[in-house]
């Protein structure tokens, strides 16, 4: 059967996108994995340790707020926080600062959940990305000039 790519006919490893998606799928399946057996899932510690993060310099941090750093949709977000209020993890209440908006604040089950998850992914981060030695720095650099 005749592959249809003139520029990755014979060598499908030569695809930047190909061979990213892979490390990428490899990273993820390991923090998956480690974030199950902590009993969160992924979107949900990015959520969480977001909203951790943010809390540092604002007390009223907005789902939107959460949305924009974290760069997901806002409509995934929202759902990720109603299931984490449900969970006692979180709590949406009304923003002083902005009347259309919730403010969003971990609750001490959330705030546990991030310090004992985000150890564990700043090392599987250390391990995986540590196989790039000295070039670790460059690569950042060169992952915040796609995004």
């Amino acid at each position: 059967m005749e592959f249809p790519s003139e520029k990755f006919k014979y060598d499908a490893d030569a695809s930047t996108g190909l061979i990213f998606i892979r490390a990428y799928n490899k990273w993820h399946a390991i923090i998956k994995n480690e974030l199950g057996n902590a009993g969160i899932t992924h979107p949900q510690f990015v959520v969480m340790t977001v909203l951790n993060y943010l809390s540092r310099s604002d007390e009223f941090v907005t789902q939107a707020s959460v949305a924009k750093m974290a760069d997901m949709d806002a409509m995934s977000v929202s759902q990720i926080i109603r299931g984490l209020e449900k969970k006692g993890f979180l709590t949406r209440t009304a923003n002083p600062k902005d009347t259309r908006a919730n403010a969003v604040r971990l609750l001490a089950k959330g705030v546990e959940a991030v310090r004992r998850a985000l150890p564990i992914v700043e090392k599987i981060d250390e391990e995986f990305f540590g196989a790039l030695a000295g070039d670790e720095k460059a690569f950042r650099d060169f992952l915040h000039r796609l995004i």
